[in-house]
């Protein structure tokens, strides 16, 4: 497989020598899915003539399902933190009209794909919903109460 060039064309975006558009995440991590993206552009382009050892694409096999199974690991743990903060009390970073940070009771917690939601009581009539890594900090109570 020849070498690849990458240029930059754009904040986000790079070619490869052959102009294929490389599209990097703008946190500048990688997922499963670009993962795949080049694995399959590899094996897709590699020369005929002198392929590649197969056990280098097995030894890619299995790290790509090290890495799912560690983002799997991640996510359940993540949502299993933000499920622990049901029925407590929690400081966030996003603040109000006024400037005041946002603080309340957790009432729930959804997750939509990767994105973990903390549904917050944040007065006696409203319940918002926040991103979890707003979260700063949760209060405990029974240490303000004195127990």
């Amino acid at each position: 497989m020849p070498d690849i060039i990458m240029t930059t064309i754009a904040p986000n975006a790079t070619m490869t020598d052959r102009g294929t558009p490389i599209i990097r995440k703008t946190d500048g991590g990688m997922d499963k899915n670009s993962f795949l993206k080049i694995l399959a552009a590899e094996l897709a382009n590699q020369d005929p003539t002198t392929p590649k050892d197969s056990t280098a694409y097995i030894a890619q096999l299995a790290q790509f399902s090290s890495l799912e199974q560690l983002a799997n690991l991640n996510s359940a743990q993540t949502f299993s933190g933000a499920s622990s903060l049901i029925g407590r009390v929690v400081m966030l970073s996003d603040t109000d009209d006024a400037g005041k940070a946002y603080s309340g009771l957790v009432k729930g917690i959804s997750k939509n794909g990767d994105a973990i939601s903390v549904s917050v009581q944040v007065d006696k009539d409203t319940i918002k919903d926040f991103e979890y890594k707003h979260v700063t900090d949760v209060v405990d109570l029974d240490a303000l109460n004195g127990v």
